[in-house]
């Protein structure tokens, strides 16, 4: 829903900005002088105006942080490894390649409604782009799937049902079929 919000102000602001470029355009036509006073008092107002618009935007936004305080212990930890061209997803974590083939073809992880919970996210061979759909299909949250490095990702799953996982970085010839899956009941 927020989505579709952003998509319809970000019409509106293109749309003025078009009109602004075509109402500049067509003052143009003719030379005269400029008033470099009066355009500087103009360009001041401008400047204030869309810091204030800024500002009001951050007021706004900022305290709707998705993202769960730094200090809060998660109810559930996941693991995950992205390795050409699958994700192991695992409760328990994948150190090697058996761990990797054994969480590849076990059953997917299943997950409480409302638990917050953290993904640790590496990679075995290239980036990955490790991202979370809901069962509506809207992309919930996505972090970067490492060699050498753990992510972390720290998602509250409020809706049940089977949540999917895609590979958002390019990564090879089989990058489409990259995907992995786990229930929230």
């Amino acid at each position: 829903m927020i989505q579709m919000h952003a998509f319809y102000a970000f019409l509106v602001v293109g749309g003025l900005l078009v009109l602004i470029f075509i109402y500049v355009a067509a003052s143009t036509r003719h030379s005269r002088e400029i008033d470099f006073h009066a355009a500087y008092a103009v360009r001041k107002k401008f400047f204030f105006v869309l810091l204030a618009l800024i500002l009001v935007g951050f007021g706004l936004t900022l305290g709707k942080m998705p993202y769960p305080q730094e200090n809060q212990v998660p109810d559930k930890v996941v693991f995950v490894v992205g390795k050409q061209f699958s994700f192991g997803v695992s409760d328990s974590p994948i150190t090697n390649d058996q761990e990797y083939e054994a969480a590849t073809y076990a059953a997917p992880v299943e997950l409480p409604v409302g638990a917050l919970v953290e993904f640790r996210v590496t990679s075995f061979d290239v980036n990955h782009g490790f991202s979370v759909y809901s069962p509506n299909g809207d992309l919930l949250g996505q972090t970067q799937a490492m060699p050498g490095y753990v992510n972390r990702l720290r998602l509250r799953f409020t809706q049940p049902g089977r949540y999917n996982v895609f590979c958002l970085e390019l990564c090879g010839m089989g990058h489409h079929r990259m995907r992995g899956v786990f229930y929230v009941k």
